[in-house]
């Protein structure tokens, strides 16, 4: 960078501090600035789910999820449209003379990749692969598979047969929630949220890949949920900031491993104190939309949900139990000016390398994509809720040439930051801030220089982020 550059860049940082202390009015400095801000950080609290909800919205039919299609050679063989509709680009039916690409060849290249390292390549060698599947090993022999959705899996089990034979004497609600919270932080959750069980939010009917069995929560699920326990983990800023090569896939997949053991965890605690409980990672139901019901967050335009003071960098777990708690007890969905913010910034959707990212200004009921008005092309999409939808084939392509699960639109979101004071300063003022704000703090996060992509210099800082200089 030049010197007239850097003056320039100085010049515009300073302009920005100005415009950002007159839009926080100076509350940074004032005597009520901390209750203020874990006030805001808290956001307001909903009566209803955030999103529109269509009348005839159906759950998701987990027979239609692409991971469990790309598992299932019984699916393939009921459906081979589905495996040929995948399109050389991704981009709706494929044209006479075009040669297909599978969708499960796309998907056994991308779990198979850490066998095509390259020492050449930045971020995709073998020191990178090899922390990759040492991050997975922990979920792969604890619950095989429960991160592509196949239910009933090793600590995730379905049996009920340890279940204490007498039920805690919990005194009340408030006592039921302060020791499931209280245990989830023991087991090494970041945030815990105690909802409703919402059908809505399941698969139905379900169905296990590897057994090829067809299950519904009537006759094959061991108990009627009445409650779910919905618990974050976080994942590493800096191995984020590599995104989209491989460290970023490794923090990805330790997330999962880490929800596996919170889930088991939580499971078992429960059934200790008398109540039937089953653990579930991205098996038996719709994790985003529980973590929205259970207060911990906001569904993004990623798709993902945005956590206050964590952003986009999370994983989420869920545990269905029997225990009920009073109304008042369940937390509640909370209005953190996530999505108002999402809407007039669209970073993940210019950053993704696959085109996958809805840009649209508005939230819809149904996908906009190319090929989106094709029921051939979109069988694995739930429509009915007002949100941004995403290509799930062009996400899964990229994840196949890349070699790793990407994760561009964690990295690129301005809410992916480090816990400062300032970053959360601004985190709180979006529940008040309108849209020319918003645009200002996402063109503030690009020139501060956060949310850059595909930065060999993140990769190197990364694996010399964990020497301290000092071994004694």
């Amino acid at each position: 960078m030049s010197e007239q550059e850097k003056q320039e860049v100085d010049e515009s940082r300073r302009q920005l501090l100005k415009i950002g202390a007159g839009t926080v009015a100076g509350v940074g400095v004032v005597a009520g600035a901390g209750s203020w801000l874990k006030h805001k950080m808290e956001g307001v609290e909903l009566e209803a789910f955030p999103c529109e909800v269509s009348p005839d919205f159906k759950p998701m039919d987990q027979r239609n999820v692409n991971q469990t299609y790309c598992i299932s050679p019984a699916l393939q063989a009921k459906h081979p449209e589905r495996n040929l509709n995948f399109g050389q680009e991704s981009a709706g039916p494929i044209q006479a003379g075009e040669k297909p690409m599978s969708m499960t060849d796309a998907f056994h290249h991308f779990l198979t990749a850490h066998e095509r390292y390259d020492n050449d390549k930045l971020g995709y060698t073998q020191l990178d692969y090899a922390l990759e599947t040492a991050s997975w090993f922990t979920l792969m022999n604890l619950a095989p598979l429960s991160q592509a959705g196949v239910p009933n899996q090793g600590v995730l089990t379905w049996d009920q047969s340890d279940v204490h034979g007498h039920q805690y004497p919990f005194k009340d609600s408030v006592e039921k929630v302060c020791a499931i919270k209280t245990a989830a932080k023991n087991f090494g959750a970041v945030r815990v949220g105690v909802c409703r069980h919402d059908p809505r939010w399941d698969y139905n009917p379900l169905y296990n890949p590897l057994t090829e069995e067809t299950l519904s929560w009537e006759e094959d699920f061991p108990f009627k949920p009445k409650s779910v326990i919905v618990m974050l983990v976080g994942m590493d800023y800096e191995a984020t900031a590599c995104a989209p090569m491989i460290p970023q896939s490794s923090t990805a997949a330790m997330g999962y491993s880490n929800i596996g053991v919170l889930a088991g965890s939580m499971a078992k605690f429960m059934k200790e104190l008398g109540f039937q409980a089953v653990g579930a990672t991205n098996d038996m139901g719709n994790s985003v939309a529980y973590a929205i019901a259970a207060g911990l967050g906001e569904g993004a335009r990623n798709g993902t949900i945005v956590a206050p003071n964590l952003g986009p960098r999370v994983r989420i777990c869920k545990v269905y139990t029997e225990l009920e708690l009073d109304e008042a007890a369940y937390d509640k969905p909370r209005d953190f000016g996530i999505m108002s913010f999402c809407e007039n910034c669209k970073r993940c959707g210019e950053a993704c390398p696959s085109g996958a990212i809805c840009m649209d200004d508005k939230p819809s009921t149904g996908p906009t994509y190319p090929g989106s008005e094709d029921p051939l092309y979109t069988w694995d999409v739930n429509k009915g809720v007002r949100k941004f939808y995403s290509d799930p084939k062009k996400c899964l392509k990229f994840w196949s040439e890349n070699g790793g699960d990407c994760g561009v639109c964690l990295a690129a979101c301005p809410w992916n930051k480090p816990d400062f004071w300032h970053h959360r300063l601004i985190d709180a003022s979006n529940t008040f801030t309108g849209g020319t704000v918003h645009a200002m703090m996402t063109q503030a996060d690009i020139l501060f220089g956060y949310g850059n992509v595909n930065d060999e210099k993140a990769v190197k800082k990364y694996w010399q982020s964990g020497f301290s200089g000092d071994f004694t």
